[in-house]
C-alpha cells in the first residue's frame, strides 16, 4: 500500500473541499491532483527575443489528449511524449475566494510552458485563454527586446 506524506493528504483534502460535483476525476500524477487526463485541445507558445544583430524565436504547439502532449515546432514534431498538468483551486494573490485553473505542459528538450493561475469561470468544460507579456530576457539597456505569447483551448473529454 502506498503511503502518502501528510502534506500531500492535506492538499488532496483541500482540493476536495473546492472541487465541484461535476469535476473530472483527478489522479496524483506530477501534482497531487492532476485533471489533465480529462482534457484535449491545443496550447501554443511563442517567445521572441531580438537584439541588434539577431533574433531568437521559440515556437511550440502542443496537441493535448489523455494527459499527454504531442509537441511540434515549425521545423517538425518533437520526438518523445510531453506531459500535461491541469490543476484547479481557490485563492489568488489578489482574491482569496477566486477559483482558478492552471495548465502546464512540458515537451522533451524544452522548458515548462505554464499558464499560471487563470480565473475559472463557468466550470471545467472548456478552458480557453491567452496571455502575452515581456520576455524575461528583455534588457532595454543592452538593446534586447522580447515578447512571450501563450494561447490555449482545452475541452473536457466525455467521461
Amino acid at each position: 500500500m502506498k503511503r502518502w506524506p501528510v502534506s500531500t493528504l492535506l492538499l488532496l483534502l483541500a482540493f476536495s473541499a473546492v472541487a465541484a460535483a461535476d469535476d473530472p476525476p483527478c489522479r496524483a500524477y506530477l501534482v497531487p491532483c492532476n485533471l489533465g487526463a480529462s482534457f484535449s485541445g491545443t496550447l501554443h507558445y511563442v517567445a521572441t527575443v531580438e537584439w541588434a544583430d539577431g533574433k531568437k524565436v521559440d515556437d511550440v504547439t502542443a496537441r493535448i489528449g489523455s494527459g499527454k502532449a504531442a509537441c511540434r515546432t515549425p521545423e517538425g514534431p518533437i520526438a518523445g511524449e510531453g506531459q500535461v498538468v491541469v490543476e484547479r483551486g481557490v485563492g489568488t494573490d489578489t482574491d482569496p475566494a477566486q477559483p482558478w485553473y492552471r495548465i502546464a505542459v512540458t515537451c522533451p528538450g524544452k522548458d515548462e510552458i505554464d499558464t499560471y493561475k487563470q480565473p475559472l469561470q463557468g466550470g471545467l468544460q472548456r478552458l480557453e485563454g491567452s496571455v502575452q507579456g515581456e520576455h524575461p530576457e528583455t534588457d532595454p539597456v543592452n538593446g534586447v527586446s522580447g515578447t512571450v505569447r501563450l494561447t490555449w483551448s482545452l475541452t473536457r473529454s466525455p467521461s
